[in-house]
């Protein structure tokens, strides 16, 4: 067991979750005694079960009393009836940062931080690594394809995972290795101003009992390297770890990886765009910085299998081929949209779910400015996730961005149960479908399939 005798058995609340599932699988191969519950339930609530973890939909307070930690998840309101039973059985309640922080003291962590792309590039260390004949634990935001699940215990000598700024979350680990990808304005509710939110990612690299790299690229995430020390990497000139030579192709992307010494590696990651490459020169400079195989590492990206909602092709049918991403800020969609632009396809289609009423109001401009380059964009009103509606904030502000910014012929469909009826007969022959939000909108791409089966 990772945490001891003392904590044997544990509850997590809320552990359905992309964050607590992962933590429930990683910690039941581990040897605990897990349970989890969910007040929504669903697919990866479920598939905790072919781990040993009971788990249930909806409140059990009942069931918790012989647990040693109940762990719940930021989404977990005090008034939880399990939390209200722990509390009275003197049961200790630890929040998610607090268990990460738990497991890295004891599991030797190198983990992917910053606002967009720390998910595939947890992802690509682990693919990496295991390249190279390492077998990592490993904790990451989203199911790994090759894998079907988002965690895994091997190495307890080696653990991989993603290092969140959402709710400070990164804040608690212990890192002996750290890739910073970008800092952007994202979660500033949290932070309060992107000054704070930077001051939080230079305390945690400097915290960090190992290298750091981090990508110059990117504004915020140099700042953060010429305060906390560390390796750059990147396509810009002074990069330690140069990008160089980029080739991008519809489901992939090469280039050459420059290191310190000068060496020119050739590395293809099988998955599109520039922002691919960079993700993967940060993993290899990681490994690089550790004293690892890089040159092996690198080798071993061609066989990435990527992860899931990230540029991942759900469907063929009909001549119409329809891809899932999560991209949920400007800058992702920016990315997702030049990465498909590297393809053959005769037109471009988005679908495009905003995420958070907050983060609508304050970047729909940006969100239409994104899309640039599509040929027909689709926008539906707002997934609020943990928010609540507010005022005049829709998706219709992103839409009118859209047109005034974009040359894409722009629909605003404000019910997303609307929109395959609403697009399936103009779908034709050549035709991408991009389905991007981090939502519900996900659920779209197989009513697509069905919806155009009937032509085939």
């Amino acid at each position: 067991m990772l945490l001891g005798d003392d904590v044997r058995r544990i509850h997590l609340i809320g552990a359905g979750g992309a964050g607590m599932s992962g933590l429930a699988r990683l910690l039941a191969q581990a040897g605990h005694e897990v349970t989890g519950s969910d007040l929504v339930g669903g697919p990866a609530l479920t598939a905790l079960e072919e781990v040993g973890v009971e788990t249930w939909t909806g409140h059990r307070p009942q069931a918790i009393g012989g647990s040693d930690v109940v762990v719940a998840s930021s989404a977990v309101p005090p008034h939880d009836p399990e939390l209200r039973a722990a509390a009275a059985a003197g049961i200790p309640v630890w929040d998610r940062p607090r268990l990460l922080g738990a497991i890295t003291e004891v599991m030797p962590a190198i983990a992917a931080t910053g606002t967009h792309g720390k998910t595939s590039t947890t992802a690509l260390l682990v693919a990496a690594l295991r390249g190279v004949g390492e077998h990592p634990s490993f904790v990451v935001g989203g199911t790994l394809v090759d894998e079907g699940s988002n965690a895994g215990f091997a190495d307890p000598t080696l653990f991989v995972l993603e290092a969140d700024e959402a709710f400070r979350t990164f804040l608690s680990l212990h890192l002996r290795g750290l890739v910073i990808t970008n800092v952007e304005a994202d979660h500033v509710e949290h932070f309060g101003s992107i000054e704070a939110l930077e001051d939080a990612f230079v305390e945690v690299a400097r915290g960090v009992e190992g290298p750091v790299v981090a990508c110059i690229d990117d504004p915020g995430a140099e700042r953060v390297l010429e305060r906390a020390g560390g390796v750059s990497y990147g396509t810009h000139p002074d990069a330690a770890w140069g990008v160089e030579d980029v080739e991008e192709a519809e489901l992939h992307v090469d280039f050459r990886l420059r290191s310190p010494r000068g060496e020119r590696l050739p590395v293809r990651v099988g998955r599109p765009g520039l922002h691919t490459a960079r993700n993967a020169a940060g993993a290899v400079a990681l490994i690089g910085e550790s004293g690892g195989d890089y040159a092996g590492a690198a080798a071993a990206l061609a066989g990435f299998g990527g992860v899931a909602r990230r540029f991942q092709v759900r469907g063929r049918v009909a001549g119409v081929t329809i891809i899932d991403d999560y991209a949920h800020h400007p800058t992702e969609v920016l990315a997702t949209v030049r990465a498909a632009r590297a393809g053959s396809w005769s037109r471009i289609w988005a679908i495009f779910q905003p995420h958070l009423y907050s983060r609508t109001r304050l970047l729909a401009r940006e969100f239409g400015q994104a899309f640039d380059g599509v040929d027909e964009l689709v926008v539906t009103d707002v997934y609020g996730s943990r928010e609540h509606p507010e005022p005049g904030v829709s998706g219709r502000l992103v839409a009118d961005a859209a047109r005034l910014r974009t040359g894409a012929n722009v629909r605003y469909v404000p019910h997303k149960g609307d929109v395959v009826a609403a697009i399936a007969d103009d779908l034709r022959d050549g035709d991408l479908v991009l389905t991007l939000g981090a939502g519900d909108v996900t659920l779209l791409p197989d009513e697509l399939v069905r919806s155009l089966s009937g032509r085939t």
